[in-house]
C-alpha cells in the first residue's frame, strides 16, 4: 500500500517521470521527418554558375557586405528558375563566400572554393522524395581565399588558385591534395584553364603580370610564356587543343596568343573597357567564348582564322558580372553582383 501511494504522490520534476511523460505532439510515430537546410534567401552577391551534363545549374551566392561573410549554393532544374528560392529544388548554406565551383563528376559531385581558404566537396543525392546536399568533407589547405577551381579534362583531378599566391592539384578520387605549387605567382593567383587534352598541362595568371605554362611531369613544372606589368593578365583560357590560349588583360583587351611564338601576340581585341575577369569556352563550338569583367556587359567573342570578331553584347546586368556557363551551343546563362541570372540566346 505504501508503494502504491509513492508512485501517486511522485514529484513531477524528477527526470524519470520527464522521460515518461513528455511526448511531442508534433511527431507522429513510425515517419522520419528530414530537416530542410535550405537557407532563407539568396545572398547578394552571385558570383558563380555552371552547367551539368543534365543541363542542371548551381549557382553560388555570396555575402559581401555586414559584419560575417556568409555564402550559400543552390540547384535548379532549369536554369531559366535561378535565382529564385521558392523554386530551387535544394540549397546549402556555406560558411563562407564562394568564389568559384565545379561539377568534378558532371553530374552530382561538387566542389567549391571558399573566401576562407577552404575547400568543400559537396555530392547531390536523391533521398525518397526530396533532393539533398550534402557535404562530403571540407579541407582547408590555402591560407586565404580560393579564387579559382577547375577540373582537368580526364575528370581524375582537380585544380585550386588562390590570394595566398599558391595553386593546388587535388585528386578528385580521395579529396586530397597530390601536388602543393607554392608560391606559384609572386602575387595572388587570378585565373587557370587546364589543358582540353592533357591532364598534365595548364597555365595560370597572377597579379604579377605573368602568365605561366605548367607541364606536372617535369621537376621544374613552370615557363613563363606571357608578361606585361603594365597591362596585367587577370584572365587565361586555352582554345583548342593546340598552342593557342586567350588572355585578359587590365585594359580590357582579350589577346590570342601562342605557346611556341612568345614574341608577340597573334591578335587583340578591345573587348571591355575595364579588367577582364573571366573567360568561357563555349564547349561544342571551341572558337566561341564568353568573355566578363569589371562591367555590366556580357559578351561574346568568335575566333576565326587567328582573328577575334565581336559576335555578341548584352548589358541587362546592373553590377559586375561574375558568372558565365554554357547551357548548350547557342546559349549562355551569366550571374553578377545584382543579384540577377540572365539568359543569352546568340
Amino acid at each position: 500500500m505504501a508503494d502504491k501511494e509513492d508512485s501517486n504522490n511522485m514529484d513531477v520534476n524528477t527526470p524519470e517521470h520527464v522521460v515518461t511523460e513528455m511526448q511531442d505532439v508534433a511527431t507522429s510515430p513510425g515517419i522520419n521527418h528530414q530537416m530542410d537546410n535550405t537557407p532563407c534567401q539568396v545572398d547578394k552577391q552571385l558570383d558563380f554558375v555552371t552547367i551539368n551534363k543534365e543541363g542542371h545549374l548551381l549557382l553560388g551566392s555570396s555575402g559581401l557586405t555586414g559584419r560575417y561573410w556568409g555564402g550559400s549554393l543552390w540547384y535548379y532544374d532549369n536554369p531559366a528558375l535561378a535565382p529564385s528560392v521558392e523554386k530551387c529544388r535544394v540549397g546549402y548554406e556555406a560558411g563562407s563566400g564562394l568564389p568559384d565551383g565545379v561539377f568534378l563528376d558532371g553530374e552530382k559531385i561538387v566542389m567549391v572554393g571558399l573566401d576562407s581558404g577552404a575547400v568543400e566537396f559537396l555530392k547531390l543525392s536523391q533521398e525518397e522524395e526530396s533532393l539533398q546536399m550534402r557535404s562530403l568533407c571540407q579541407v582547408t589547405e590555402h591560407l586565404d581565399a580560393v579564387v579559382c577551381v577547375k577540373v582537368t579534362c580526364q575528370k581524375k583531378s582537380a585544380l585550386t588558385g588562390s590570394l595566398d599566391r599558391s595553386i593546388r592539384v587535388w585528386d578528385n578520387e580521395t579529396s586530397l591534395v597530390t601536388k602543393l605549387l607554392s608560391p606559384a605567382h609572386s602575387q595572388q593567383v587570378t585565373s587557370l584553364s587546364p589543358h582540353p587534352a592533357n591532364d598534365h598541362l595548364f597555365l595560370s595568371a597572377g597579379m604579377d603580370g605573368n602568365v605561366l605554362l605548367w607541364d606536372l611531369r617535369c621537376p621544374k613544372p613552370a615557363s613563363c610564356v606571357y608578361r606585361d606589368w603594365d597591362d596585367k593578365p587577370e584572365s587565361v583560357l586555352w582554345v583548342g587543343e593546340d598552342d593557342h590560349y586567350l588572355v585578359g588583360l587590365q585594359s580590357g583587351q582579350v589577346a590570342l596568343r601562342c605557346t611556341t611564338n612568345l614574341n608577340h601576340s597573334v591578335t587583340t581585341c578591345q573587348t571591355l573597357s575595364r579588367p577582364i575577369y573571366k573567360l568561357e569556352l563555349n564547349p561544342t563550338r571551341p572558337s566561341q567564348v564568353a568573355v566578363c569583367g569589371n562591367d555590366s556587359k556580357v559578351i561574346v567573342l568568335d575566333i576565326v582564322n587567328k582573328e577575334i570578331k565581336k559576335r555578341y553584347e548584352d548589358n541587362r546586368h546592373t553590377d559586375f558580372v561574375r558568372g558565365l556557363a554554357w547551357t548548350d551551343s547557342n546559349s549562355l546563362v551569366s550571374c553578377g553582383w545584382d543579384s540577377s541570372v540572365h539568359i543569352h540566346g546568340l
